[in-house]
């Protein structure tokens, strides 16, 4: 099942990807988000958002206030999980959530470090490459 954290938890210090990135900033009014997805009534995997009217590179970019408030992209910046195959369980159910018709967001794309890990785990949840940068690696869903 698939959950939206609400309020900071103490659970998003364990970013493994991105862990300088403190929980109120996860969380900031309308722009960012988080979700996690529940099996068994256990947190199995955890995914953070933001909405951009850009695609981000940086850090930095990621999380300065955008120009205009818009849904139009929606960044996943950072999965982690608890459980084997949960993370791509959250990402399919995610993408699912965005896609209806009249959703605001009309891209999903990620922000993601530039590792064989995080290529290989995009690729089989059928992402495809859209840019490679200096720091990062954005793929889009």
């Amino acid at each position: 099942m698939i959950v939206q954290l609400v309020k900071p938890d103490p659970i998003l210090l364990e970013d493994p990807v991105r862990p300088g990135i403190w929980p109120e900033e996860r969380l900031a009014l309308c722009t960012r988000g988080v979700w996690m997805w529940i099996e068994d009534k256990q947190l199995a995997a955890i995914l953070c958002v933001a909405f951009k009217d850009t695609i981000p590179t940086t850090e930095a970019e990621l999380l300065s206030d955008p120009k205009k408030v818009t849904f139009d992209n929606a960044i996943l910046y950072s999965i982690w999980s608890y459980k084997k195959g949960a993370g791509s369980t959250l990402v399919r159910e995610y993408l699912e959530m965005t896609r209806f018709e009249g959703s605001p967001i009309k891209r999903v794309v990620t922000m993601s470090p530039k590792t064989e890990m995080a290529r290989n785990f995009h690729y089989k949840n059928g992402a495809r490459l859209l840019q490679a940068n200096e720091e990062t690696v954005n793929y889009e869903y």
